[in-house]
């Protein structure tokens, strides 16, 4: 199912739907044995799903209980984060020695090899069954979405956790330009993330419109995550896990990245100027608006269920080979007395 609350039933429904799904997909990501790398990433994209949705509907939570859950689920993440960190480094690595102007390859490959000790000190570490530990830690999850917590959840409780998660995002757009830090720019790219996710659950209120602003929130996620990708890089080349590295291959490194960064900063605050143009009350109330028409239109139209599921086309009769399959020539054969009986034949005439 998508990850988008639907119009015709009860938002705490649809929620506590949305994040069994995603605990679900999460739980199988971690056990799959094959791809390592890319079941960490879904489990955590899953895991940053949920905890957006809970920003969503924190005003219906409570303050306590909201702290405590997201609490909880990001210290999930958190056990995930090293893995994805070093297998993050590694793209990062070959794309700064492909790109324009790129790292030099003996300081990419020495760098590469110091990531690869890392990842194998951190396997090596990793107690066995960690990840069906998170599982079932994973699974516990799925009480902070019960049902007679949201049972009185109301779209005016969603609209509220917009405005206060949009609110959010435009002050670290503002301080992350302010310090310049690497600090404050993760912080903006998170907001972003949560608003990110926010259009993408609110989307059938207005697909078309709706659906901008998430691809412009989606792009300029992207880029932050991108400038927050080469701090992690700068980081462990200056940590101790990175033995081996000259002080020339730093300071090679060290100029690549802030180049890079200075770059995507420069578009991410075009980006950022445009996404974070409207007041957060006004987007409230422009989503509220939204979402009363839509649940009108909807109730108009027929059910979701033949919509979603149309009948499925009557199945071809399979095409015949060889002696089975009649021939054009027999075709014809059959047809040609019909065609004989409506018109003379000709006689023929002696040389």
């Amino acid at each position: 199912m998508a990850y988008r609350l639907k119009l015709k039933t009860t938002l705490a429904h649809e929620v506590r739907r949305i994040a069994i799904e995603q605990i679900e997909i999460a739980r199988g990501a971690l056990a799959r044995p094959d791809d390592r790398a890319s079941a960490v990433h879904d489990a955590r994209r899953s895991l940053k799903r949920l905890r957006a949705m809970l920003r969503l509907v924190r005003p219906a939570l409570g303050e306590t209980w909201f702290k405590q859950s997201n609490r909880q689920l990001a210290r999930l993440g958190q056990r995930l984060a090293l893995s994805r960190d070093l297998d993050v480094m590694v793209m990062t690595l070959s794309k700064l020695e492909n790109g324009n102007g790129g790292l030099p390859k003996p300081v990419a490959d020495r760098l590469r090899d110091a990531v690869a000790r890392s990842r194998s000190k951190a396997d090596g570490t990793s107690p066995p069954g960690a990840d069906r530990s998170l599982g079932r830690a994973l699974q516990r999850a799925q009480t902070l979405f019960a049902i007679e917590r949201l049972r009185g959840l109301a779209f005016e409780h969603v609209a509220a956790g917009l405005e206060q998660s949009f609110r959010k995002a435009r002050r670290t757009f503002r301080e992350a330009y302010n310090a310049e830090t690497d600090e404050a720019f993760h912080n903006w790219r998170k907001a972003t993330q949560a608003h990110w996710r926010h259009m993408q659950l609110l989307a059938r209120s207005w697909p078309e419109s709706i659906g901008a602003r998430a691809a412009e929130a989606k792009e300029l996620s992207r880029l932050l995550g991108e400038d927050h990708d080469l701090s992690v890089l700068i980081n462990f080349a200056q940590s101790s896990n990175c033995n081996g590295l000259a002080r020339a291959d730093l300071e090679a490194l060290t100029a690549t990245c802030l180049k890079g960064q200075r770059q995507i900063r420069d578009v991410a605050r075009l980006h950022g100027e445009r996404l974070f143009a409207d007041r957060p009350r006004h987007l409230k109330k422009r989503m509220l608006r939204y979402w009363k028409a839509a649940e009108q239109l909807a109730s108009l139209l027929p059910p979701d269920k033949d919509a979603q599921n149309p009948p499925p086309p009557a199945p071809r009769a399979p095409r015949q080979r060889g002696l089975d399959r009649p021939s054009a020539r027999a075709a014809t054969s059959k047809r040609a007395p019909r065609r004989r009986s409506r018109r003379p034949q000709a006689v023929e005439e002696t040389p």
